[in-house]
């Protein structure tokens, strides 16, 4: 049934594509991105594995997407990304080789993690809507869009089991942490122009969990995004 599902989503998005001329490209984006949105809300608040698998296809299908329709654009603010593509890819190669021989059961955890949440999330968010669908408006105030649907995003955890997870106070702390960090990852895509730094130190910040959760008062400010 999920295969089906998402089989069908992937064949009405390329149906879409062939008659692009008739739709603004933006808006279509949107949609996908809104999808994407939508999907994580719905595999947490109903425990759905279809909702999961939807929310990632989504989540991963914006950036071929992106590139299709706004290969100009992207070429330039990737153009000259060797440098920060080569700090991402190493980081990954370090964090991986070091845990396969301290945590090996994170090690394995790790290549998912870099795809989901990380890749997913930093293009979606630090470049799709930041970078792209928020270009015509001032980089700060698109800064703080982005941050505040980024906060959107993870007040799913909040909201579920009628808030079970996160109880006031600590939801509004686990909020404002999910903002702080969104503005500080958005800050790094807004000075390189692409989302590869700000992968990079996601990346490491999540990579790095076992040996955050020793430290409570860290753990609580960066785990949570």
């Amino acid at each position: 049934m999920e295969s089906i599902l998402i089989f069908l989503v992937n064949l009405l998005i390329l149906r879409i594509i062939k008659h692009r001329t008739e739709l603004n490209k933006k808006y279509f984006l949107v949609a996908i991105f809104l999808i994407f949105i939508a999907t994580s809300f719905l595999f947490i608040l109903m425990n759905s594995r279809i909702f999961f698998f939807l929310n990632i296809v989504t989540g991963i299908i914006t950036i071929p997407l992106s590139v299709y329709l706004f290969r100009t654009e992207i070429s330039l603010d990737f153009k000259s990304s060797i440098v920060p593509f080569s700090m991402l890819l190493l980081s990954f190669v370090i964090t991986v080789f070091y845990f396969s021989i301290t945590d090996p059961s994170w090690a394995v955890v790790l290549p998912s993690i870099l795809i989901a949440p990380i890749l997913i999330e930093e293009f979606n968010f630090r470049y799709l809507l930041q970078r792209l669908f928020l270009r015509s408006i001032s980089p700060y105030l698109s800064l703080i869009v982005q941050a505040l649907v980024y906060v959107l995003y993870y007040s799913k955890y909040v909201i579920a089991d009628n808030g079970a997870g996160y109880p006031y106070p600590y939801n509004l702390l686990m909020l404002s942490s999910v903002f702080g960090m969104g503005i500080f990852y958005g800050l790094l895509a807004k000075f390189t122009k692409n989302c590869l730094l700000s992968s990079t130190v996601h990346f490491i910040i999540w990579s790095l969990f076992p040996i955050l959760v020793h430290y409570p008062g860290l753990a609580s400010t960066l785990i949570p995004t």
